[in-house]
């Protein structure tokens, strides 16, 4: 195919037209700093992924690469190869997932309140084979849109490790200037980005694919009078800087996520672990990834599942046994499923939290 209408630096499209061991037929450039390449490698005989991002002309170092490429863990995305292309860019290779991003997974409702949880139980796991002792890799771009699903078993890959670096034992490294919703609070201060800094950006993406309050546009963020501001702002980077510095605020008092906003049945112990997992002081935020899988593990084995289908809240309690509360003229009835179908259980309510008690 040709690459000559696609914007890209001319090394970029030298070094994919000198490549023989694989065919790109497609091609995402929906990230921010890279460009996605997908084809057929002729010598692996599977479908490839090729990420290319912008590196700098200094950095050599191949030091996180090589780690990853030894990494074999059903949560992490195998690196295959990877390679820096001429001066400025460096690339990626990795298998090509079937089931797309989770953000494009959640957002086509494809998630219920069991494989939510799922998921992040297995982002952590994944996570906390970086984090070990022998791998030692802050990941520091951590979001839905940075998670692969495989289609078949709704597995989590974590992928995309343009921003991986390698930390020591003190476990610090300089921040990553990583998408603005994400940014943990030590990093907007200019401080250390830690591995706490990944639990971070885990529980944003929770508090995100559980349905809670996550507009794409980013002047959504703002408060009436802030809008009302920035209506007055000519510019756009002039704009883009006063959106930027009015988010920093609300992650920096912690009122970044509206846990109003969350669908009524994720109850108080999945909430207060999203923010444990978010809290700006690091003293009271999860010291480890382990800390945060226990306390997720503890909600996960007692778990009545939610979803909804049509306006039509649905649970399936551990013991199989099938709930829905519908809305008729303003009062809500939990009805049981039978074997003849869905029949009444004497339930109602004008306040439908009351029935979600009584089905939890």
């Amino acid at each position: 195919m040709s690459f000559e209408d696609l914007d890209l630096d001319q090394e970029v499209i030298d070094f994919l037209e000198s490549q023989t061991d694989f065919k790109i037929d497609r091609i995402s450039q929906e990230g921010g700093n890279c460009d996605i390449f997908f084809g057929h490698h002729k010598i692996f005989d599977r479908r490839i992924a090729l990420k290319i991002y912008y590196g700098s002309a200094k950095d050599s170092s191949h030091y996180e690469p090589r780690i990853l490429s030894k990494l074999d863990h059903p949560n992490i995305l195998k690196v295959r190869d990877a390679k820096k292309i001429a001066n400025f860019h460096n690339y990626f290779m990795t298998d090509e997932i079937d089931g797309g991003d989770l953000e494009k997974y959640y957002k086509a409702g494809k998630l219920d309140l069991k494989k939510s949880l799922n998921i992040i139980h297995g982002i952590l796991l994944g996570l906390n084979e970086l984090h070990n002792d022998k791998i030692q890799i802050v990941h520091r771009d951590l979001k839905p849109k940075n998670i692969l699903i495989k289609e078949d078993t709704c597995e989590p890959l974590i992928a995309d490790f343009g921003s991986i670096k390698h930390f020591n034992n003190s476990g610090k490294i300089l921040g990553s200037r990583t998408t603005t919703l994400y940014m943990p609070p030590e990093v907007i201060k200019g401080d250390n980005y830690t591995i706490q800094s990944d639990i971070y950006q885990i529980g944003v993406s929770m508090y995100q694919i559980l349905g809670g309050y996550f507009p794409d546009t980013y002047a959504e963020w703002l408060t009436e009078k802030e809008q009302k501001k920035l209506k007055a702002i000519s510019g756009s980077y002039e704009q883009s800087v006063f959106i930027d510095k009015s988010i920093f605020f609300q992650i920096l008092k912690n009122k970044l996520l509206r846990y109003e906003s969350l669908p009524i049945y994720i109850n108080k112990p999945i909430r207060d672990i999203i923010k444990k997992a978010v809290q700006p002081n690091l003293k009271n935020r999860y010291q480890n990834v382990g800390a945060f899988m226990n306390d997720l593990y503890k909600v996960q084995k007692s778990l009545t599942n939610w979803f909804e289908i049509d306006k039509i809240l649905y649970a399936i309690k551990n013991n199989g046994t099938e709930f829905r509360i519908i809305n008729l003229k303003e009062v809500f009835y939990i009805e049981k499923k039978g074997n003849s179908g869905w029949r009444k259980t004497g339930k109602s309510s004008v306040d439908i939290s009351t029935l979600i008690r009584e089905i939890i």
